[in-house]
């Protein structure tokens, strides 16, 4: 649900993305004295959740505010190049794999490496004119940013995967090489990049220390000489002083009174502090020796020059320190660069960056070898491999998982084979008791035909054929047919249900129905009293099983040869074909319900005349609702249209009986039999 809403309002999601991306990069954070964003991470993140455009819409807002914060537009160029990039990888046909893999990451670091970092390069070098030192240190830093940003992007990707926690095939996934890939490449960057300014920290500390250590040295000097009265032989030596460090010294008296030393009242720095802001707390040197100077009772602060329009670098390189120092009431003020200062902060910078960029390059070869190695151990426990997808033979489905010296895998391995083990003896125990069932099934069937027999109880007239094919390996249909005084019986039956139990009551049925009329049938009659067989029958089913609602739909029929005669009582079953030897179709009606459901009911007999090489067809609806795999029934008319195309040919009823069975299966084809299917032909 919470996927689906975030598809509904990307639009506002979007906008959302946009502004905290915007934020984070004109909000930088400084890292060793440079300045590092983070607007990518966002945009970056974005696409790795949500695949498309959406990762540019965010990268945009990210470029321009790089030139709202720098006044140059290369690295926003930079960043919608390395967008683009990516958006071609993760909408492209590997693009689920890599990102699932964390490969993703490693195309990233390569950008930066040979495409991103040169050109930062050049464009500095040689189209803003930075020296060559600042810009190397700027492409050097882009490497670093760049790895924050898509490792920043892809742990948030993995988070999200990971805490969706919907165990579906569906869902986006992340592999273990991904996972250890990402948490050994971030420890060794971010753990890098800290001990870096760690080490920056303390350079910065110590040197905030010995700049005042070094400034009111000097001052003390300029104190001593201004308490002599007369010029003193230091005026010189302090003049050179401060011309070397292009420094103003400000003497004020205790009456107030401020005076210009030893520079024939003139300062070297006039547009001072008129094209300058304060800065005090913008880096980390000033704000150490801020700190170290308010403990001792002075004030040291930061200037930056306003006019200066390229970089922050540039920036601190023309910055000046206001000292302000204390003494007896007297107050002394000292305006010098901070340039030479400031350059610690790029020798550091210069040195550090490509340690940092050569760990952070071991860093993705070590992650690559642990994660791809943590996932070869990973798929030779489970007897895998990455070219084979199972290494044994597909009968060994219930293999044992290999042994592995890591813990978690070693102890993964031990359950999962002892689950195994519990599944296969169940499996053993299901198949033992299934051959068992499956035996007695076979031998229920076996005994099932035994007991329906074939058509040798009828003799030569009628011609009679019978078959019967159960949907599983009892069904519930029966046929039936018999000789009784010059008549034969013909019976097709089908019980509700099909298998075991429906051939039980099968059984019952037919015994009933057979031993019924063998009882009122044996007597020479005009008509055959079938209905009061078929009630006989209903009424012990319906009253001693009532409690199992077993019930049965029947056709019987007695041929009486010397009247050709046909009486018959049709209880709730499929309609049998009837044509006489002319091909024209006669109907036979219903003349009761299912046998076994209402006590009492009512049965009425029926009788028709026929001739020579009529045709009698008996089946169960298992026949005309057969099914072929698109899902059309057999039908009715289809069997009827093939009963009276064999008419023509004058076959016999195992011809006959065998020519529907061929066409029915044509017309099934290759799907399942749903439903028993019990045919009865007779040539009259």
């Amino acid at each position: 649900m919470g996927a689906t809403l975030f598809r509904n309002k990307l639009p506002f999601w979007a906008l959302l993305l946009s502004g905290i991306a915007t934020l984070l990069t004109l909000n930088n954070y400084q890292l060793f004295g440079l300045q590092f964003t983070f607007g990518m991470s966002v945009a970056l993140a974005t696409l790795f959740l949500q695949r498309r455009l959406w990762g540019l819409v965010i990268a945009i807002p990210v470029a321009i505010s790089t030139y709202i914060l720098w006044g140059e537009p290369y690295a926003g160029i930079v960043y919608i190049l390395e967008i683009l990039l990516m958006i071609f990888i993760r909408n492209g046909p590997g693009g689920d794999r890599s990102l699932r893999r964390g490969t993703i990451v490693i195309y990233d670091f390569i950008f930066w490496t040979f495409l991103g970092a040169p050109i930062y390069y050049f464009t500095y070098a040689y189209l803003a004119n930075y020296n060559q030192e600042a810009a190397f240190v700027i492409a050097q830093k882009s490497i670093v940013n760049g790895v924050m940003n898509t490792l920043i992007a892809y742990v948030i990707y993995a988070a999200v995967t990971i805490m969706g926690n919907r165990r579906s095939q569906n869902r986006e996934s992340i592999s273990i090489q991904a996972l250890a890939l990402a948490t050994i490449y971030s420890v060794i960057v971010f753990l890098s990049l800290f001990m870096a300014d760690r080490l920056y920290g303390t350079a910065m500390n110590l040197k905030a220390k010995s700049l005042y250590q070094e400034m009111t040295n000097f001052a003390a000097f300029i104190f001593d000489d201004m308490d002599d009265r007369v010029p003193s032989k230091l005026d010189f030596t302090l003049e050179n002083e401060l011309k070397q460090k292009n420094a103003d010294a400000i003497y004020q008296s205790e009456d107030g009174i401020q005076k210009i030393l030893y520079n024939q009242g003139k300062i070297r720095h006039q547009s001072f502090p008129n094209d300058f802001k304060l800065e005090t707390s913008r880096s980390r040197l000033s704000r150490n020796l801020y700190e170290v100077a308010e403990m001792d009772g002075a004030s040291i602060n930061l200037y930056l020059n306003n006019t200066v329009k390229q970089d922050k670098l540039n920036e601190y390189l023309n910055s000046l320190w206001e000292i302000e120092l204390h003494k007896d009431g007297k107050t002394l003020i000292l305006i010098k660069p901070a340039r030479q200062d400031f350059d610690i902060i790029f020798k550091f910078a210069i040195g550090a960056l490509p340690i940092i960029n050569s760990t952070t390059m071991g860093g993705i070869i070590l992650s690559i070898i642990i994660g791809y190695g943590l996932k070869r151990e990973f798929l030779t426990v489970l007897g895998k491999s990455t070219k084979n997808k199972i290494n044994t033979p597909t009968e060994e489905a219930y293999r044992s998982l290999e042994q592995s010296p890591i813990t978690e895998i070693g102890g993964f391995a031990k359950e999962i084979n002892r689950r195994t083990d519990d599944i296969k003896r169940a499996k053993e125990k299901i198949e033992e008791l299934n051959n068992i069932a499956q035996q007695q099934l076979s031998t229920a069937g076996k005994i099932q035909q035994a007991f329906l027999g074939d058509s040798s109880d009828v003799g030569k007239q009628p011609d009679v054929s019978l078959f019967m094919r159960p949907a599983l390996n009892a069904g519930g249909d029966w046929y039936d047919a018999f000789d009784l005084d010059n008549k034969t019986f013909i019976i097709v039956a089908d019980v509700c249900d099909k298998g075991v139990g429906a051939a039980l009551f099968m059984s019952v049925f037919r015994s009933l129905i057979r031993y019924a009329a063998e009882n009122w049938c044996a007597e020479e009659s005009e008509h055959e009293p079938l209905d009061e067989v078929i009630s006989s029958v209903n009424n012990y089913m319906s009253t001693e099983h009532e409690v199992d609602t077993m019930f049965a739909t029947v056709f019987i029929g007695c041929i009486s040869h010397p009247a050709k005669r046909l009486d018959y009582v049709l209880a709730g079953h499929e309609e049998p074909i009837f044509i006489n030897s002319k091909g024209v179709q006669q109907n036979l009606e219903v003349t009761g319900p299912a046998i076994g459901l209402f006590p009492e009911a009512e049965y009425t007999m029926k009788s028709l005349f026929f001739d020579e090489d009529s045709i009698l067809v008996g089946y169960s609806d298992g026949v005309v609702d057969a099914r072929c795999p698109e899902g059309t029934s057999y039908g009715y008319q289809r069997l009827l249209d093939l009963v009276q195309d064999m008419q023509k040919r004058k076959i016999s009823a195992k011809n006959l009986k065998n020519e529907i069975v061929r066409d029915l299966d044509a017309h099934m084809k290759n799907a399942e039999q749903f439903d028993d299917i019990t045919i009865a032909t007779v040539i009259l």
